[in-house]
């Protein structure tokens, strides 16, 4: 959660019903990503009600998938659930992922049948979702997010993977362990406006295809080839023009000084110019990754003293 005071009440009061319904041992790990609006002052209360909890204060905001990996490395249980504190995907989902869980699933993805927002952000949505399909080949299920359940051989694998530049939704079905999808309608955030801005989630867009897909490297090579070779053409035709007029064939046809010309250099400079940048999205994250500095910093963690024993159910 990142500044989400306004909605602990209602945030909790849906998390207690819908984890009292699943029957089984469980533990609430809350994760902090630096609030500044008093949240971390406000969920003592929220949390006193529930018997086995933890609350990791990070030091300052990481991000969505920083901070959603301190959460994954605090937590014991034998199946991990990512929630947003939002309320844009609903607890009530849990014992329905739970139950696939309990099939034999080792990754269950709520997928969006529907979603609330309109008009340019819905737009972006929908355009990242199409493309990151289309660029990584199905790696995830289209209109899917952070809200899933992964069991515990797919939480121990996605901590071992040291990524700096994480894109979780992916790289949990990267793995390869049985898959299932569980269905449901998107809501609006319970309170207050969104904290993802535009920039964030393009940023957030962005490094999930640059995670998991090399095909904008390989247009880059096809884009090259494919103006080489008009370049070429272009040239064998301007010659095979001079050398008929030498010999008299085309006396009408001129190769004159193009006005156009400036708006190709421009044209393809720009090209160029792009090129660079999709290049230096790449080696940007390759030397994020050769630095290796920590995903989060923790300034405190707080919990209900000593937990329970988690526990696998039995599986039908």
């Amino acid at each position: 959660m990142f500044n989400e005071r306004e909605g602990l009440q209602a945030l909790f009061n849906r998390l207690s019903q819908a984890l009292d319904s699943v029957k089984i041992d469980w533990e609430l790990v809350v994760v902090d990503d630096g609030s500044t609006d008093g949240t971390r002052e406000a969920i003592g209360n929220e949390l006193a009600r529930f018997a086995c909890w933890q609350f990791l204060i990070l030091s300052r905001n990481f991000g969505q998938q920083s901070a959603y990996r301190a959460g994954l490395d605090a937590a014991r249980g034998d199946a991990v659930i990512f929630l947003d504190a939002d309320l844009q995907d609903p607890p009530e989902l849990i014992p329905q992922l739970v139950e696939q869980w309990r099939a034999g699933y080792k990754v269950v993805t709520a997928v969006r049948s529907s979603r609330a927002e309109t008009g340019p952000r819905r737009w972006a949505f929908d355009l990242f979702h199409r493309l990151f399909h289309s660029l990584t080949d199905g790696m995830m299920p289209r209109n899917s997010g952070m809200f899933a359940l992964v069991d515990r051989v797919v939480a121990d694998r996605l901590i071992a993977t040291r990524e700096t530049n994480l894109f979780i939704p992916a790289l949990k079905c990267w793995f390869g362990f049985p898959q299932t999808v569980v269905s449901y309608a998107r809501e609006n955030r319970a309170v207050g406006a969104p904290k993802q801005s535009f920039r964030k989630l393009f940023n957030y867009a962005l490094n999930g295809i640059i995670s998991f897909s090399d095909k904008p490297l390989q247009w880059i090579g096809l884009a090259g080839l494919a103006i080489s070779l008009m370049s070429f053409a272009y040239g064998a035709a301007l010659f095979a023009i001079k050398v008929a007029q030498w010999f008299g064939l085309l006396t009408l046809l001129e190769v004159k000084g193009f006005t156009t010309l400036a708006v190709a250099v421009f044209g393809l400079s720009g090209i160029q110019l792009l090129c660079l940048g999709i290049i230096g999205q790449y080696l940007a994250r390759i030397y994020r990754e050769i630095k290796n500095r920590p995903l989060y910093v923790l300034e405190s963690i707080q919990n209900s003293g000593e937990p329970r024993r988690i526990h696998q159910p039995g599986r039908s």
